[in-house]
């Protein structure tokens, strides 16, 4: 499967906002805390973006359409405190990019973890799925994608190629495995976050690439919300999960 068949379709989208399936589960507000949602871009050219009103501590959304109509699928969660969990499957062949942002409270953040992995599964007829060039960007604020980017929330992990079944890694902005710890920076003011994922996926008809991810910034000597260990600890035992494969 060519990028640009798939563009094809894509092109049709490019503008448009899609439906996301959203979830509020706490402290819903008269009013909004700010901005969230997802921007999906397929080669050169946006395929969808959908942005919403953050009305909740704690949430999650995900895409309306799936993999097998759109050729992707992208969910997320979030706790404003500020914690950001997503995922991202694939069955498109080409270069990627994907952002997901949120609003915050608190602040200046000083303390940051970003972390995220891969699992690819190629067919037998395939000529071998792969990855190459992932990485997983923080940006802290967000600001309608503009950044700034946070050098020290940097993740990469190795690319992959002649993939024939499955095969999972993962890493973190300390190449710690996916375990921490966190890392100072800024201090940095911010209303909103967000992470900016790209990457070349490698696939034939049939193969498949999952990806996820945690960002998680605090202010040092300040003990998250509950909600916020619920969601770290999450990412941490699907990095493990990842690690464990790896090794």
């Amino acid at each position: 499967m060519k990028i640009t068949n798939i563009l094809a379709g894509a092109l049709l989208l490019t503008g448009s906002v899609f439906a996301a399936t959203i979830n509020a589960t706490s402290d819903i507000v008269d009013q909004s805390y700010g901005m969230g949602g997802a921007k999906v871009t397929l080669g050169t050219q946006a395929a969808a973006s959908e942005t919403f009103n953050v009305f909740s501590k704690t949430g999650d959304a995900k895409s309306d359409a799936t993999k097998d109509e759109n050729g992707y699928e992208w969910t997320m969660s979030w706790n404003i405190d500020p914690t950001l969990s997503w995922s991202f499957t694939t069955t498109t062949n080409g270069f990627q990019t994907i952002d997901f942002f949120i609003p915050v409270i608190g602040g200046p953040f000083d303390q940051i973890f970003n972390s995220g992995g891969y699992a690819i599964t190629g067919t037998k007829n395939s000529n071998g799925a792969g990855i190459t060039g992932f990485k997983i960007e923080a940006l802290v604020g967000y600001n309608a994608g503009a950044g700034p980017i946070q050098t020290k929330g940097l993740v990469t992990v190795p690319d992959t190629t002649g993939v024939k079944g499955s095969l999972s890694k993962s890493d973190d902005n300390t190449n710690g495995g996916g375990t921490g710890p966190f890392v100072a920076f800024g201090p940095q003011a911010a209303t909103d976050m967000g992470v900016r994922v790209s990457f070349t996926a490698i696939l034939d008809p049939g193969d498949q690439l999952s990806l996820n991810g945690t960002l998680t910034i605090e202010q040092q000597n300040v003990v998250p919300e509950p909600a916020t260990f619920g969601l770290i600890g999450a990412a941490l035992l699907a990095a493990g999960a990842f690690a464990r494969r790896r090794a």
